[in-house]
């Protein structure tokens, strides 16, 4: 059966996440948030399939409001291995693809693990290989010396700054290497997705000052019951850049993920972004699973 999902679903959701994804961190309470919050304009549809009363898969689809490429949508569908190869994924496909279609969007993104199964489904579906991004997870007890501390700079925790602050630097992976430009992201959507998740940690969330300016931070998810941590981004102003400060921000955060408890610290990074490969590379961050950004023109 195909139904709409209902945000009691988010626990079985989170089951098969957690089975199809190495890298999964998110709390069934943040979880709940994100499902709570839809962007203005997104026109989301999302669904469910049960297979004998069991949540067996789901997805959703709709228009990409945090990128200004017009038209531009987005989706995913994630079935349980148990119940694959028996129509599921399609039945969830072909609602989806025809919801995308019916609200206008022109061209959709999607990401698919790097396996040769799903690539060869989506392939034949149309899509198109884009770029590519890897998942990588290290140990916080484990980590190199701190690097030094530049002159002038000042380490923070998220807590010490607003939210508009921390949305003025978040602003600064806009110019971040993908298919799709994320440069689109308002302050409602900062403030729901990332200052209101529930699982951001204000302390080890790191912010640099340079002679009192901002100038860097990381923010830091951390799921405390499982004592793991996602790595949400990590941004520098353009004018501070060259400086190191990435990398003396996460090696505080990670420090202090440590300290609280957190002993696998995750994160993602597409694979042309050279700078960000290279801190989380010295910093001793291992590659767990890869994906590919997935693209097909759906309209005119």
């Amino acid at each position: 059966m195909i139904r709409a999902t209902t945000i009691d679903d988010t626990s079985q959701l989170d089951r098969i996440r957690r089975t199809v994804f190495p890298w999964w961190v998110p709390s069934v309470a943040a979880q709940e948030k994100m499902f709570a919050y839809d962007p203005p304009d997104a026109r989301y549809l999302r669904l469910v399939a049960e297979v004998d009363g069991v949540v067996a898969g789901f997805g959703w689809a709709g228009f990409n409001t945090s990128t200004s490429e017009a038209g531009a949508g987005s989706g995913t569908v994630t079935v349980h291995p148990d119940h694959r190869k028996s129509g599921v994924g399609k039945a969830l496909y072909d609602r989806l693809e025809d919801h995308l279609r019916e609200i206008g969007v022109r061209r959709a993104q999607a990401f698919a693990l790097d396996d040769a199964n799903t690539l060869e489904w989506m392939e034949r579906r149309g899509w198109e290989r884009g770029a590519s991004a890897r998942f990588s997870m290290v140990d916080p007890r484990e980590l190199p010396p701190m690097p030094p501390v530049p002159e002038g700079v000042t380490l923070v925790n998220l807590g010490a700054i607003t939210a508009e602050q921390a949305y003025e630097l978040d602003a600064a992976m806009s110019d971040e290497p993908g298919d799709v430009p994320s440069d689109n992201w308002s302050f409602d959507d900062f403030k729901n997705r990332i200052w209101e998740d529930p699982d951001l940690d204000f302390e080890m969330s790191t912010v640099a000052l340079v002679d009192g300016e901002l100038a860097c931070f990381t923010n830091v998810q951390a799921n405390h019951a499982t004592g793991r941590c996602w790595s949400g981004g990590t941004a520098t102003l353009a004018q501070f850049r060259g400086r190191g400060l990435a990398k003396v921000v996460k090696s505080e955060a990670l420090r202090k993920a440590a300290r609280g408890g957190i002993t696998a610290a995750l994160t993602a990074n597409d694979y042309s972004n050279g700078p960000m490969l290279a801190v989380n590379d010295w910093l001793g961050y291992k590659v767990i699973a890869s994906e590919h950004s997935m693209l097909k023109t759906i309209g005119d």
